[in-house]
């Protein structure tokens, strides 16, 4: 590796990238100290041994995972050459990615002693509170951090409030994602974006909080964020799940004009459940949805709507949408052919079978 080095050197082409692949190439091998000490003969090859060279070192090091050796270099080597607020952003985000919040906290206060507190050091402040927050008390503790960050006219970005949204949704933690939701909005003042609307929506409805969820959706709109498929979609769906009809319906309706189409999934058991609690209106409004924006898989949905409506005493309906499925070539089953028949013939209404059967079989 130094023969190229060397040689690169010889015609002018040694440069701090170099020795970034250097350094690489060392610690990925547990060989910290031989990285150490090649940062210290830099400026033999013709490159300075400054701020950018000492962070791109510190990042090698972060990198394998041995931040303990990057604080233990730049303890030593801050003595000639002043650490910035990358130096300790380095550091944080390896703290961050070992978990170890002690270390984090003794590196962010020497990140203050040395350069201060910076509203543009959000990259810092963002590893710094990620790690306190998956620590023990670990919400208490980063609220606690955000309000001193507040009262330096600093604060953390967005990253790192989407980022605990979408591991406490993973998790189920409400309690926890509703503190910091406060904190971002009324202390920091960050404006959520849809994609954080949706992480909230998706963890109150799977907590069955659909009533706090439609709050949210409808809240979106005011705060500059607007609903998308994913919102929508995650709602009709545990709408439908835990049978809350009315709502479901009401929601359907706003998703359809807003040209949000529910999936094809949550239709098929909206059309099922509609159909059970003896609401075949919705039912058929679900259907009319679906044939007209979906081309495949209707064959189940829609002998199961006909058969519905047949055991709604909606006889002329059922055998009117029979008729539109088989024009639009979606598969009537025998069996519900049988059970149209059947009570066409008690209402004495054979020749409408007869006509129904002639268009089946020549489908």
């Amino acid at each position: 590796m130094w023969d190229a080095v060397k040689s690169m050197k010889n015609e002018g082409l040694v440069s701090l990238a170099t020795f970034a692949s250097v350094f690489s190439s060392y610690v990925s091998f547990d060989k910290v100290k031989e990285a150490v000490l090649t940062f210290e003969v830099m400026d033999q090859y013709g490159c300075v041994r400054d701020i950018v060279a000492l962070n791109t070192l510190i990042s090698a090091i972060c990198r394998e995972g041995k931040t303990i050796d990057g604080l233990e270099f730049l303890s030593v080597a801050k003595s000639r050459i002043r650490p910035d607020l990358d130096s300790y952003a380095i550091l944080l985000e390896g703290w961050e990615k070992e978990g170890n919040v002690s270390l984090a906290k003794t590196t962010f206060d020497e990140m203050v002693a040395e350069v201060g507190w910076d509203p543009a050091n959000v990259p810092a402040y963002d590893s710094f509170l990620s790690t306190l927050i998956k620590g023990k008390d670990g919400v208490n503790e980063a609220l606690k951090y955000i309000d001193i960050l507040h009262q330096r006219k600093c604060s953390p970005g967005i990253k790192f409030f989407r980022d605990v949204l979408e591991d406490f949704q993973k998790v189920g933690n409400v309690r926890g994602a509703e503190l910091i939701w406060k904190a971002m909005v009324e202390k920091v003042g960050i404006r959520p974006d849809t994609e954080m609307y949706n992480l909230m929506i998706e963890l109150y409805c799977s907590k069955n909080y659909t009533d706090t969820a439609k709050k949210m959706l409808d809240e979106m709109v005011f705060t500059g964020a607007f609903p998308d498929m994913q919102s929508y979609n995650v709602l009709f769906h545990f709408l439908i799940k835990n049978r809350k009809l009315k709502d479901a319906s009401v929601l359907f309706n706003e998703m359809v004009k807003n040209e949000f189409f529910p999936s094809k999934t949550d239709c098929i058991a909206a059309v099922k459940i509609f159909l059970d609690i003896g609401d075949p209106y919705v039912a058929v409004k679900v259907w009319k949805f679906m044939i007209e924006n979906y081309d495949s898989d209707l064959d189940e949905t829609g002998n199961l709507l006909i058969n519905g409506l047949r055991d709604a005493n909606m006889l002329p309906e059922a055998v009117k949408y029979a008729e539109d499925m088989i024009e639009k070539g979606i598969k009537v089953t025998s069996a519900t052919l049988s059970r149209l028949k059947h009570s066409l013939s008690r209402e004495k209404k054979d020749g409408v079978y007869e006509e129904l059967l002639r268009k089946w079989k020549s489908s």
